[in-house]
């Protein structure tokens, strides 16, 4: 892996900048009954890419015990955590992919396979009246595109009976490495196939999401969301797009132990 560009490194220490403000004895005890909820969930991904669309199906887990935490496909641990200030540090699945097998053109089918990630990250949530502000700085665990990414968002909550609805927005700054990997074309594809080439540069994506989760039993719950990404620029310009958005429909269930 290459070694981390500066202003990541500055971004890093920033989300971890509330360990250095406050004590540890303000920290949440262990949460000694907290329960572990494991189940599945389907997604429908209508790409920006020119591919057909698909289903997939994943396993998930939720957990977290003030010290430890899982959240769908993004695990690790609190450095430290209170009733307002949550810091994170941990690991995250990145499913974005080409497979250039589902390209809608002949010209594609020829093109690089882009591969999924894993991206380790940190994180600061501040959680006020109006909900929380994050800030989440990622980078490539595997090696697969060396790249960076850095998010700021809102989010919320809210209940009623046995329903409660948690939506979030905000953007991600992607960096020119992690664009280049999924977004551009090198010299070498473009001689080979034809597709003209392209060098992407970093960009801005906004996004918005919104989860609803309905308990039907004490242990069972079922839950749907839905996520809007609007490209940057240096996204749907590339030759392996043909829309400006990426939207992910996805259901599933929960089995509480």
């Amino acid at each position: 892996m290459r070694p981390q560009s500066a202003p990541f490194k500055s971004v890093m220490a920033l989300a971890l900048l509330p360990l250095a403000s406050v004590s540890p004895s303000g920290q949440l005890p262990v949460d000694k009954d907290a329960k572990l909820s494991v189940g599945i969930n389907a997604t429908y991904n209508s790409s920006a890419y020119a591919i057909d669309n698909g289903i997939s199906v994943m396993p998930q887990a939720f957990y977290d015990n003030n010290r430890l935490y899982i959240e769908g496909a993004e695990a690790g641990f609190y450095p430290y955590k209170d009733s307002k200030n949550h810091v994170r540090v941990g690991v995250s699945y990145d499913g974005r992919d080409f497979d250039p097998s589902d390209a809608l053109a002949d010209t594609h089918k020829n093109l690089d396979k882009r591969d999924w990630s894993v991206l380790a990250h940190a994180s600061y949530m501040h959680i006020t009246p109006y909900g929380g502000f994050k800030i989440k700085a990622t980078t490539d665990a595997l090696s697969r595109h060396d790249g960076q990414t850095i998010s700021l968002s809102h989010l919320s909550k809210f209940n009623k009976d046995k329903l409660t609805v948690y939506p979030e927005f905000g953007a991600v700054w992607q960096s020119k490495d992690y664009n280049q990997y999924y977004y551009g074309v090198s010299a070498d594809e473009s001689t080979r196939t034809g597709v003209a080439q392209y060098n992407a540069d970093s960009g801005f994506m906004p996004f918005a999401t919104v989860t609803a989760s309905y308990q039907l039993t004490n242990d069972i719950s079922v839950f749907g969301n839905q996520r809007v990404e609007w490209l940057s620029s240096a996204q749907k310009n590339s030759p392996l797009t043909d829309d400006a958005l990426d939207t992910k429909t996805r259901i599933g269930i929960n089995y509480k132990f």
